[in-house]
């Protein structure tokens, strides 16, 4: 039996329980009586029973997932949990009432079962990687139009100026270390026996972890009932926050504390002026540190006041601007600003790198967890929503990126 089909007859079994206790509590609080305790017993067995199935069932299926992504062969789908039910807006009701039942409820469940991989810990309402990462149809009751969505890590990874740079991204990652082939260098060896150490090449690798990020939501009790437009608002805007804090410290100035380490900060200072000679010459350093043109995504990523200094750059052989403000390219190579290079909110200066993006790897882990807050703000009735995700990212070869800092 499949750990679907397992998890529902499980949700099931727990719905007894929940029937005959609140049965008690309904009459007075009373103790349960001797046929009832039996039944409890023997519904405590068949769960426990059930959850071992589970475990089981989960490893193996993550097991054949794993060998078929290893050998390059297509697996069939999960079948349909009949998500079409589930909504962010009612996951996030379900966390302001504490109360869990049918599809969000089996979804926590399948997040805690997820979470034995991840290491993730969840405080209140889960919702599991499978969800996320897939587009959902709803029905928008203000119309009764039928609505679909991007998937959550597609909207994530849409907010990524690194991902249009040419960033590898994962969604929904499943194992509490993401490891990552880098760079492989090649060395000639000698013939003579015994001398291979003289011919080494070298491999480098990076290993994704996750990094704690916790977003806070303020919304009115009234909106999770009567907002028909929260569904997708909730999803563009979390998927938007997340991505602007998780660039925000890839490529920051400096590492920022719990978070992701600064793929900004191990490039290799290359320029600290703007003419095109310089900007230019961030293109020819990243070639002689051993970058190729083929097969690369070669991009630059600088901040708005980079931006500044690309639209004010003076014709090349006064043939065409240096800056390509229809195609977003700088001397033919793609360039991309964002507001959280080096945003420290200080320097008026720029601040750019540029090299292989297809040497960067970010990663979203596991599934999201909606902890509600009804102390914060409920003074004047606006509680808070925590939301924690797990993210990380990194860059194989990173000094082979080069960056420029105005002086």
């Amino acid at each position: 039996m499949k750990s679907k089909e397992l998890k529902e007859l499980r949700s099931e079994t727990l719905g007894e329980l929940e029937v005959i206790q609140k049965t008690a509590e309904a009459e007075e609080n009373r103790d349960l009586t001797e046929g009832e305790n039996s039944k409890v017993d023997a519904l405590l067995a068949k769960a426990d029973d059930y959850a071992s199935k589970i475990e089981r069932a989960d490893k193996i299926e993550k097991s054949l997932r794993e060998s078929a992504l290893i050998s390059g062969v297509a697996v069939e789908p999960k079948a349909d949990k009949d998500l079409e039910k589930f909504t962010f807006q009612g996951a996030v009701r379900a966390a302001f009432e504490g109360n869990l039942s049918g599809i969000y409820k089996e979804m926590d469940q399948e997040a805690r079962s997820e979470a034995r991989y991840t290491g993730q810990s969840f405080r209140g309402v889960a919702i599991p990687a499978s969800v996320l990462t897939r587009a959902q149809d709803y029905v928008d009751t203000a119309n009764q139009n039928r609505v679909t969505t991007m998937s959550f890590t597609d909207q994530l990874q849409g907010n990524l100026v690194l991902a249009s740079a040419g960033a590898n991204f994962y969604g929904g990652v499943e194992n509490m270390k993401f490891p990552v082939i880098g760079g492989i260098t090649s060395a000639w060896q000698p013939e003579t026996a015994g001398t291979e150490a003289d011919g080494e090449g070298t491999t480098t690798n990076v290993v994704l972890e996750p990094h704690k990020l916790i977003s806070i939501v303020n919304i009115s009790q009234e909106s999770l009932v009567q907002n028909a437009g929260l569904e997708s608002a909730f999803q563009r805007n979390m998927a938007a926050s997340i991505a602007a804090k998780l660039e925000t410290a890839l490529l920051s100035k400096a590492d920022i504390t719990n978070a992701p380490q600064s793929i900004f900060l191990d490039a290799t200072a290359s320029a600290t002026a703007v003419a095109i000679a310089d900007w230019v010459g961030l293109e020819t350093d990243c070639l002689d540190a051993g970058v190729t043109t083929e097969g690369a995504r070669l991009a630059y990523v600088g901040d708005t006041d980079s931006y500044k200094v690309w639209k004010s750059l003076a014709q090349i052989a006064q043939v065409s601007p240096a800056y390509d403000n229809r195609d977003k390219t700088l001397n033919g190579i793609y360039a991309f600003s964002s507001g959280n290079v080096a945003a420290d909110g200080i320097s008026a200066k720029a601040h750019c790198l540029y090299g292989d993006f297809s040497k960067v790897h970010i990663a979203q882990f596991g599934g999201l967890d909606l902890l509600f807050d009804p102390f914060t703000y409920g003074g004047i009735g606006i509680p808070r929503l925590l939301v924690t995700s797990l993210c990380d990212g990194d860059a194989v070869q990173n000094a082979t990126f080069q960056k420029l800092i105005q002086s």
